[in-house]
């Protein structure tokens, strides 16, 4: 049996390709839904005609507070502690292999459960790194307890197999031709859809990190940007549940409200966050699989970080920023000439690697 665990909404959206391969080959997985973001989740499941999970470990609504978070995290992490419930209740009484992704606490947490079960883990999206602890705190910590304790590592890029040797986990580490990022972004793009407005030019702005929206200074920062580009451009800017507690918070959602030729948007499905990446101007950005997928498309990025784990767009497409105000303004001024040198292959089918790396 393949047991695939997931927990964040990103995970699913990186996932999907995996398991629309097993449904298209007729190949049984049992999916187990940590519960992190439930709400997103259940409509991704729509969105991509992917079953219900057969498992539930948690249940409610999305987790958008660190003190949610860890209560969440303890009662999993308690449950779990009884190695019969979790052979029974989480993986059915069933062996065979277990699925992972990405660099999150419910990443870490599958790889907990399905240990106590005695159950091989596969990682996927194995060997990004930041090289710094504490940026983006805690994924890069995350990632290396992961990697270190997971059975088998898939690393979807040289750059990623390589800091994979560098750790001396070279040989429990298989090589894919790319991130199932893409086949998802891919997918998205050839949905039709409404976009509800009418802009011919505008910028994409979405913020959500903790290490950002959890800073005044940094969220004023946001707020600066939008009100000088408003001038030229049109926004859209999307924002997550935590990313507007926080400004109303910081006193500054009234302030942004106020700014002209900004339109707000609430967490959209990701053909119609896919499609305004596609249409817009530019992309400004803390999230890693935006990074990507504005990789995947050309699009110019702006990412508010001071370190990242992707090297997608790097020194092409995408301007890690370190919150430099020069390196900001030059982006902003000639945002039109930050072009990919090379068009990336689109046809690519990393979930069918992965699938026919599992020799099932």
């Amino acid at each position: 049996m393949i047991h695939i665990f997931i927990g964040t909404k990103a995970q699913f959206i990186k996932m999907v390709p995996v398991m629309m391969v097993l449904n298209k080959k007729n190949i049984n997985f049992n999916l187990i839904d940590l519960g992190q973001h439930s709400l997103l989740t259940r409509k991704l499941r729509d969105e991509f005609a992917i079953k219900s999970p057969d498992v539930y470990v948690s249940q409610g609504e999305n987790i958008s507070s660190l003190f949610k978070g860890l209560a969440w995290c303890l009662l999993i992490f308690y449950k779990g502690i009884k190695k019969t419930w979790v052979q029974e209740k989480v993986f059915l009484n069933k062996k065979g292999v277990c699925l992972i992704h990405g660099d999150t606490v419910s990443t870490l947490l599958g790889l907990y459960l399905a240990k106590r079960a005695d159950i091989k883990v596969i990682h996927i999206e194995s060997g990004l790194r930041s090289y710094n602890y504490w940026e983006p705190f805690p994924e890069e910590i995350l990632r290396l307890l992961i990697m270190r304790f997971s059975d088998r590592l898939i690393a979807p890029s040289e750059w990623s197999l390589n800091n994979l040797k560098k750790m001396g986990l070279r040989e429990k580490s298989t090589l894919i031709s790319g991130n199932t990022s893409l086949e998802t972004s891919m997918c998205s793009l050839d949905k039709k859809v409404e976009l509800e407005f009418n802009i011919d030019k505008f910028a994409l702005i979405t913020v959500h990190r903790m290490e950002n929206i959890l800073l005044k200074r940094r969220m004023q920062m946001v707020v600066e940007l939008i009100k000088n580009i408003s001038d030229e451009l049109s926004i859209v800017f999307v924002q997550h549940q935590p990313t507007i507690k926080q400004l109303k918070k910081f006193g500054l959602q009234g302030r942004l409200e106020k700014i002209k030729n900004v339109y707000f948007f609430k967490i959209l499905s990701h053909k119609h966050f896919i499609h305004l990446l596609n249409r817009c101007e530019f992309v400004i950005t803390d999230g890693g699989s935006i990074q990507e997928e504005s990789y995947y498309l050309d699009k110019p990025c702006l990412l508010l970080r001071n370190c990242t784990e992707r090297i997608e767009g790097l020194g092409e497409n995408v301007v890690l920023s370190k919150f430099c105000k020069d390196k900001i303004r030059n982006f902003i001024d000639n945002y039109k000439n930050f072009k990919r040198k090379e068009c990336i292959k689109k046809n690519i089918k990393p979930s069918e690697q992965i699938i026919k790396y599992l020799d099932i």
